[in-house]
C-alpha cells in the first residue's frame, strides 16, 4: 500500500476550506473516539462523518494518521480546559467577593465545566492511556497545574484566617475530586427532580465545611 501523502499546508489558496475540514475532523474524532475507542474507529468512518468520501484517502490531506488526529485533538482540549479553569480561578481569587461567595462561584463554574465536558475528559484519559508518553504531560497540564493554581489561592485565604487550617494542596485535591464525583454520579444515575436545589445544597454544604468558624 502506498504511503499516504503528507498533510497539505494550512496557508495559501484553499487553506480556509482545509482548515474548516481539519476542525471538523477533530470534532468527529472527539465524538467517535469517545464512543468507540481509538482502535474502534476507522479512517473511513472519520471521512464519512465530515462529508468526505469514505475510503478516498481525503483524511490524509489533513493528518498523517489517526495518531496525529488524536494528538491534535488532545492539544486542543487541554488548552480549552485550561481556559475554563482560568475562569474558575478568577472567580475564586476575586478580591471583591467574600470567601463564601468566591467559593460558591468557583464550585458552580467547576460543576458546569465538568458537566459540559465529561466526554472530553473521558477522551483525554483514553488518549493518555493510548500514548503513554503523553500521560504525564496530560496530567501535568490538565490536572496538576489547575490544582496548584487553586491551592495558591486557598493558601492565601487560609493565611487570612478565612478557611480551615489544612494543607491547601490537599484541600484543592479533595474539593476537585468531590465536585468531579458529584458530576459523574449525576451523569451515571440521572439528574434529581430539582437539580438546582440539589446543586445549591451540595455546594453550600461544601463551603460550610471549608469556612473558618464564624465566617
Amino acid at each position: 500500500m502506498a504511503k499516504p501523502a503528507a498533510p497539505r499546508p494550512t496557508t495559501g489558496p484553499g487553506s480556509k476550506e482545509r482548515g474548516k475540514t481539519r476542525a471538523l475532523l477533530i470534532e468527529a474524532g472527539l465524538h467517535l473516539f469517545s464512543r468507540k475507542g481509538f482502535d474502534g474507529v476507522s479512517v473511513a468512518e472519520l471521512e464519512a462523518a465530515v462529508g468526505l468520501k469514505a475510503g478516498s484517502g481525503s483524511f490524509y490531506r489533513h493528518f498523517s494518521d489517526k495518531e496525529a488526529l488524536l494528538k491534535a485533538l488532545m492539544e486542543q482540549e487541554i488548552e480549552s480546559a485550561r481556559a475554563r479553569r482560568s475562569h474558575e480561578l478568577d472567580a475564586l481569587a476575586d478580591a471583591d467577593r467574600d470567601t463564601r461567595s468566591a467559593l460558591l462561584a468557583q464550585f458552580r463554574l467547576t460543576l458546569r465545566g465538568m458537566r459540559d465536558n465529561l466526554e472530553r475528559a473521558n477522551l483525554l484519559s483514553r488518549g493518555a492511556e493510548h500514548f503513554p508518553e503523553l500521560k504525564a504531560e496530560v496530567r501535568q497540564r490538565l490536572v496538576q497545574d489547575a490544582l496548584e493554581s487553586i491551592a495558591r489561592v486557598y493558601r492565601q485565604r487560609i493565611q487570612a484566617g478565612e478557611l480551615i487550617d489544612v494543607d491547601p494542596q490537599a484541600l484543592a485535591v479533595v474539593v476537585q475530586n468531590a465536585l468531579y464525583g458529584y458530576a459523574v454520579a449525576e451523569a451515571g444515575f440521572g439528574s434529581p427532580a430539582d437539580p438546582q436545589a440539589e446543586d445549591d445544597a451540595f455546594v453550600n454544604a461544601m463551603v460550610s465545611m471549608l469556612l473558618r468558624e464564624g465566617r
